[in-house]
Protein backbone atom coordinates (compact mmCIF):
# COMPACT_ATOMS: atom_id res chain seq x y z
CA UNK A 1 0.00 0.00 0.00
CA UNK A 2 2.91 2.40 0.94
CA UNK A 3 4.44 1.20 -2.46
CA UNK A 4 1.57 2.57 -4.39
CA UNK A 5 0.64 5.66 -2.34
CA UNK A 6 4.25 6.66 -2.90
CA UNK A 7 3.91 6.33 -6.75
CA UNK A 8 0.68 8.10 -6.92
CA UNK A 9 2.86 10.91 -4.80
CA UNK A 10 5.40 10.62 -7.56
CA UNK A 11 3.20 11.34 -10.08
CA UNK A 12 1.38 14.15 -8.74
CA UNK A 13 4.15 16.07 -8.57
CA UNK A 14 5.51 15.32 -12.02
CA UNK A 15 1.78 16.15 -13.15
CA UNK A 16 1.83 19.47 -11.27
CA UNK A 17 5.74 19.96 -12.21
CA UNK A 18 3.94 19.93 -15.84
CA UNK A 19 1.28 22.50 -15.09
CA UNK A 20 4.35 24.83 -13.80
CA UNK A 21 6.41 24.44 -16.70
CA UNK A 22 3.37 24.81 -19.13
CA UNK A 23 2.81 27.99 -16.74
CA UNK A 24 6.55 29.08 -17.40
CA UNK A 25 8.78 28.94 -19.89
CA UNK A 26 8.74 24.97 -20.97
CA UNK A 27 5.44 26.74 -22.75
CA UNK A 28 7.14 27.59 -25.37
CA UNK A 29 4.64 30.09 -26.48
CA UNK A 30 5.72 31.08 -29.89
CA UNK A 31 3.65 33.98 -30.71
CA UNK A 32 1.21 32.46 -33.54
CA UNK A 33 1.98 34.65 -36.79
CA UNK A 34 5.33 35.99 -35.02
CA UNK A 35 6.11 38.74 -32.82
CA UNK A 36 5.47 41.99 -34.51
CA UNK A 37 9.06 44.32 -34.91
CA UNK A 38 9.65 45.85 -31.62
CA UNK A 39 7.51 43.82 -29.99
CA UNK A 40 10.17 41.34 -28.37
CA UNK A 41 13.40 42.61 -27.14
CA UNK A 42 16.61 41.35 -28.65
CA UNK A 43 17.77 37.74 -28.86
CA UNK A 44 18.98 35.70 -25.89
CA UNK A 45 22.06 36.17 -24.59
CA UNK A 46 23.88 33.29 -21.94
CA UNK A 47 23.66 35.33 -18.70
CA UNK A 48 21.30 37.60 -19.47
CA UNK A 49 17.45 37.48 -18.34
CA UNK A 50 15.25 35.47 -19.83
CA UNK A 51 11.74 37.36 -19.15
CA UNK A 52 10.56 40.77 -18.56
CA UNK A 53 7.34 41.18 -16.92
CA UNK A 54 5.66 44.94 -17.21
CA UNK A 55 2.30 46.37 -16.07
CA UNK A 56 -0.30 47.36 -19.13
CA UNK A 57 -1.79 50.24 -19.67
CA UNK A 58 -5.42 50.22 -18.44
CA UNK A 59 -7.89 49.89 -21.68
CA UNK A 60 -5.37 47.29 -22.29
CA UNK A 61 -5.36 45.11 -19.07
CA UNK A 62 -9.79 45.96 -19.52
CA UNK A 63 -9.48 43.91 -22.97
CA UNK A 64 -7.63 40.91 -21.54
CA UNK A 65 -9.35 40.62 -18.25
CA UNK A 66 -12.43 40.58 -20.48
CA UNK A 67 -10.28 37.65 -22.68
CA UNK A 68 -9.58 35.57 -19.71
CA UNK A 69 -13.39 35.61 -18.42
CA UNK A 70 -15.00 34.52 -21.70
CA UNK A 71 -12.33 31.74 -21.53
CA UNK A 72 -12.70 31.01 -18.14
CA UNK A 73 -16.31 30.74 -19.11
CA UNK A 74 -16.21 28.14 -21.97
CA UNK A 75 -13.57 26.12 -19.54
CA UNK A 76 -15.66 26.24 -16.71
CA UNK A 77 -12.58 27.62 -14.48
CA UNK A 78 -13.28 28.89 -10.56
CA UNK A 79 -14.06 33.40 -10.67
CA UNK A 80 -10.97 34.85 -9.30
CA UNK A 81 -10.67 37.29 -6.02
CA UNK A 82 -8.38 38.88 -8.05
CA UNK A 83 -6.49 38.90 -11.29
CA UNK A 84 -2.96 40.40 -12.40
CA UNK A 85 -2.44 41.68 -16.14
CA UNK A 86 0.89 41.69 -17.13
CA UNK A 87 2.79 42.18 -20.46
CA UNK A 88 5.37 39.50 -20.85
CA UNK A 89 8.49 39.37 -23.25
CA UNK A 90 10.41 36.13 -23.51
CA UNK A 91 13.90 36.67 -24.89
CA UNK A 92 14.64 33.14 -25.22
CA UNK A 93 11.93 32.74 -27.55
CA UNK A 94 11.45 36.22 -29.04
CA UNK A 95 8.14 35.93 -28.32
CA UNK A 96 5.38 38.78 -26.16
CA UNK A 97 2.07 38.57 -24.77
CA UNK A 98 -0.60 39.38 -21.92
CA UNK A 99 -0.64 37.26 -19.13
CA UNK A 100 -3.54 37.28 -16.79
CA UNK A 101 -3.33 35.35 -13.41
CA UNK A 102 -6.44 34.53 -11.27
CA UNK A 103 -5.80 34.36 -7.92
CA UNK A 104 -8.69 33.18 -4.72
CA UNK A 105 -9.15 35.05 -1.76
CA UNK A 106 -6.32 33.70 0.53
CA UNK A 107 -3.83 34.85 -2.70
CA UNK A 108 -3.30 30.90 -4.34
CA UNK A 109 -3.11 31.02 -8.02
CA UNK A 110 -6.21 29.38 -9.57
CA UNK A 111 -5.14 29.67 -13.30
CA UNK A 112 -3.53 31.86 -15.86
CA UNK A 113 -4.45 33.15 -19.39
CA UNK A 114 -2.05 34.36 -22.09
CA UNK A 115 -3.13 36.34 -25.11
CA UNK A 116 -0.96 37.49 -27.97
CA UNK A 117 -1.05 40.75 -29.93
CA UNK A 118 -4.14 39.34 -32.13
CA UNK A 119 -5.83 38.52 -28.80
CA UNK A 120 -5.64 35.13 -29.34
CA UNK A 121 -5.53 32.37 -26.98
CA UNK A 122 -2.06 30.93 -26.50
CA UNK A 123 -2.06 29.29 -22.82
CA UNK A 124 -3.92 28.56 -20.28
CA UNK A 125 -3.16 26.22 -17.08
CA UNK A 126 -5.47 25.15 -14.28
CA UNK A 127 -3.45 24.97 -11.22
CA UNK A 128 -3.75 22.13 -7.88
CA UNK A 129 -4.05 18.82 -8.35
CA UNK A 130 -7.85 18.42 -9.61
CA UNK A 131 -7.72 14.09 -9.91
CA UNK A 132 -11.50 13.61 -8.33
CA UNK A 133 -14.73 15.44 -9.97
CA UNK A 134 -16.76 14.64 -12.44
CA UNK A 135 -16.79 11.30 -14.09
CA UNK A 136 -13.67 9.74 -15.57
CA UNK A 137 -13.53 9.64 -19.45
CA UNK A 138 -13.38 6.11 -20.20
CA UNK A 139 -10.95 5.61 -23.37
CA UNK A 140 -8.88 8.32 -25.90
CA UNK A 141 -12.17 8.30 -28.31
CA UNK A 142 -13.77 9.38 -24.97
CA UNK A 143 -11.03 11.76 -24.69
CA UNK A 144 -10.74 12.50 -28.35
CA UNK A 145 -14.11 13.99 -28.41
CA UNK A 146 -13.67 16.03 -25.09
CA UNK A 147 -10.47 17.86 -26.05
CA UNK A 148 -11.23 18.23 -29.80
CA UNK A 149 -14.72 19.93 -28.50
CA UNK A 150 -13.07 22.05 -25.98
CA UNK A 151 -10.40 23.37 -28.62
CA UNK A 152 -12.85 24.37 -30.97
CA UNK A 153 -14.38 26.16 -28.60
CA UNK A 154 -11.44 28.07 -28.02
CA UNK A 155 -10.76 28.74 -31.74
CA UNK A 156 -7.81 27.05 -31.53
CA UNK A 157 -7.61 25.80 -35.20
CA UNK A 158 -6.47 22.31 -34.26
CA UNK A 159 -7.08 20.44 -37.46
CA UNK A 160 -7.00 16.81 -38.07
CA UNK A 161 -7.12 13.53 -35.86
CA UNK A 162 -4.95 14.21 -32.67
CA UNK A 163 -2.41 12.33 -30.89
CA UNK A 164 -4.15 10.73 -27.56
CA UNK A 165 -2.17 9.83 -24.39
CA UNK A 166 -3.21 8.37 -21.24
CA UNK A 167 -0.96 9.84 -18.66
CA UNK A 168 0.68 7.20 -15.94
CA UNK A 169 -1.54 5.84 -13.37
CA UNK A 170 -4.93 7.78 -15.12
CA UNK A 171 -3.32 11.04 -14.40
CA UNK A 172 -4.95 12.08 -17.57
CA UNK A 173 -4.94 12.98 -21.01
CA UNK A 174 -2.54 14.49 -23.62
CA UNK A 175 -3.95 15.13 -26.40
CA UNK A 176 -1.52 17.14 -29.07
CA UNK A 177 -1.96 17.99 -33.17
CA UNK A 178 0.57 18.97 -35.21
CA UNK A 179 0.64 22.17 -37.24
CA UNK A 180 1.24 21.68 -40.99
CA UNK A 181 2.21 24.33 -43.79
CA UNK A 182 1.98 23.21 -47.57
CA UNK A 183 1.65 19.73 -46.63
CA UNK A 184 5.38 20.00 -44.24
CA UNK A 185 5.89 18.95 -40.72
CA UNK A 186 6.46 22.40 -38.43
CA UNK A 187 8.64 21.09 -36.00
CA UNK A 188 7.77 21.90 -32.45
CA UNK A 189 4.53 24.02 -33.51
CA UNK A 190 1.10 23.05 -32.83
CA UNK A 191 -1.92 22.89 -29.92
CA UNK A 192 -1.67 20.86 -27.41
CA UNK A 193 -4.32 19.63 -24.47
CA UNK A 194 -3.80 18.68 -21.21
CA UNK A 195 -6.83 16.89 -19.48
CA UNK A 196 -7.78 15.51 -15.90
CA UNK A 197 -9.08 12.13 -15.28
CA UNK A 198 -12.80 13.68 -15.55
CA UNK A 199 -12.25 16.27 -18.74
CA UNK A 200 -11.73 19.20 -17.81
CA UNK A 201 -8.91 21.56 -18.83
CA UNK A 202 -5.64 21.00 -17.38
CA UNK A 203 -3.43 23.38 -19.73
CA UNK A 204 -3.31 24.53 -23.53
CA UNK A 205 -0.50 25.63 -25.72
CA UNK A 206 -0.67 26.74 -29.05
CA UNK A 207 2.78 27.25 -30.70
CA UNK A 208 2.81 28.93 -34.07
CA UNK A 209 5.95 30.95 -35.29
CA UNK A 210 6.39 33.08 -38.06
CA UNK A 211 8.03 31.23 -41.34
CA UNK A 212 10.33 32.24 -43.82
CA UNK A 213 9.04 32.68 -47.54
CA UNK A 214 9.54 28.79 -49.21
CA UNK A 215 12.20 28.42 -51.68
CA UNK A 216 11.44 28.81 -55.13
CA UNK A 217 13.06 25.83 -56.33
CA UNK A 218 13.63 22.86 -54.30
CA UNK A 219 16.73 20.74 -53.79
CA UNK A 220 14.88 17.15 -54.47
CA UNK A 221 15.71 14.20 -51.73
CA UNK A 222 18.38 12.52 -54.16
CA UNK A 223 20.65 15.93 -54.37
CA UNK A 224 19.59 16.23 -50.72
CA UNK A 225 20.82 13.05 -49.25
CA UNK A 226 24.02 13.76 -51.52
CA UNK A 227 24.80 17.24 -49.80
CA UNK A 228 24.05 15.61 -46.53
CA UNK A 229 26.68 12.57 -46.90
CA UNK A 230 28.88 15.25 -47.81
CA UNK A 231 28.40 17.16 -44.75
CA UNK A 232 28.86 14.16 -42.48
CA UNK A 233 31.56 13.36 -44.58
CA UNK A 234 33.12 16.99 -43.69
CA UNK A 235 32.01 16.79 -40.12
CA UNK A 236 33.30 13.10 -39.27
CA UNK A 237 36.57 13.00 -41.58
CA UNK A 238 38.11 9.10 -41.45
CA UNK A 239 35.31 8.13 -38.67
CA UNK A 240 32.63 8.97 -41.47
CA UNK A 241 32.34 5.14 -42.45
CA UNK A 242 30.72 4.67 -38.94
CA UNK A 243 27.77 7.16 -39.63
CA UNK A 244 24.96 6.48 -41.48
CA UNK A 245 21.92 8.04 -43.12
CA UNK A 246 18.97 6.61 -41.50
CA UNK A 247 15.87 9.02 -42.18
CA UNK A 248 15.24 12.40 -44.45
CA UNK A 249 12.59 14.35 -44.81
CA UNK A 250 11.18 17.95 -45.51
CA UNK A 251 10.41 19.90 -42.25
CA UNK A 252 9.34 23.25 -40.98
CA UNK A 253 13.00 24.13 -37.94
CA UNK A 254 14.18 26.76 -36.25
CA UNK A 255 17.57 27.28 -37.15
CA UNK A 256 20.48 26.86 -34.40
CA UNK A 257 24.15 26.90 -33.62
CA UNK A 258 24.49 23.21 -32.55
CA UNK A 259 27.64 22.77 -35.17
CA UNK A 260 28.55 26.65 -35.19
CA UNK A 261 29.86 28.18 -31.66
CA UNK A 262 29.67 31.29 -33.30
CA UNK A 263 25.74 31.56 -33.87
CA UNK A 264 22.97 32.96 -31.54
CA UNK A 265 22.76 31.01 -27.99
CA UNK A 266 18.45 30.56 -28.84
CA UNK A 267 17.11 29.14 -31.79
CA UNK A 268 16.28 31.27 -34.38
CA UNK A 269 12.28 32.89 -34.16
CA UNK A 270 11.68 32.56 -37.72
CA UNK A 271 11.24 28.89 -38.99
CA UNK A 272 13.13 27.95 -42.58
CA UNK A 273 12.05 24.84 -44.93
CA UNK A 274 14.58 22.47 -44.33
CA UNK A 275 15.67 18.67 -45.22
CA UNK A 276 15.90 17.49 -41.70
CA UNK A 277 18.73 14.69 -41.68
CA UNK A 278 19.16 11.49 -39.17
CA UNK A 279 22.19 10.02 -39.38
CA UNK A 280 22.84 7.02 -36.26
CA UNK A 281 26.65 6.17 -35.45
CA UNK A 282 28.26 2.25 -35.54
CA UNK A 283 31.61 1.36 -34.38
CA UNK A 284 33.47 2.63 -31.68
CA UNK A 285 32.16 6.14 -32.29
CA UNK A 286 28.53 4.66 -31.20
CA UNK A 287 30.36 4.57 -27.40
CA UNK A 288 30.28 8.46 -26.99
CA UNK A 289 27.64 9.48 -29.95
CA UNK A 290 24.44 7.84 -30.96
CA UNK A 291 22.98 9.93 -33.60
CA UNK A 292 23.15 13.04 -35.26
CA UNK A 293 20.52 15.40 -36.56
CA UNK A 294 21.45 17.92 -39.56
CA UNK A 295 19.16 20.57 -40.90
CA UNK A 296 19.87 21.65 -44.50
CA UNK A 297 18.00 24.48 -46.47
CA UNK A 298 15.61 22.95 -48.66
CA UNK A 299 16.77 25.57 -51.50
CA UNK A 300 20.79 25.55 -51.51
CA UNK A 301 21.20 22.68 -48.84
CA UNK A 302 23.54 24.96 -46.47
CA UNK A 303 23.60 23.76 -42.89
CA UNK A 304 21.10 25.45 -40.66
CA UNK A 305 22.06 23.19 -37.60
CA UNK A 306 20.83 20.35 -35.89
CA UNK A 307 21.01 17.94 -32.75
CA UNK A 308 22.92 15.20 -31.43
CA UNK A 309 22.36 12.41 -29.24
CA UNK A 310 24.84 11.01 -26.79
Amino acid sequence: MRTRMDSLARHRRVRMAAAIAVAGTAIAFGVPGGTPPGHAADRFVTGGPVTERTPVAADRAASALALAAAVRSRLGLAEPATSRVERVVDRFDDTAYDEVTAKDRAGRTLHLERFDARDRLVGAVAFGWQATGGTRLTNAAAAQTRGSRLAADLGLDASGTPDVRQGPDDTGWTLTWPRVVDGVAVMGDGVRVDLWPDGRMHAIVRTERSLTPRPSVTLDEAAARNRATATLATMFGSRSGEVRISTLGLGWVAPNDAFDPTGPDAPAATLRLAWVVEARTSGELADGLRAVKLFLDAGTGTLLGGDVLR
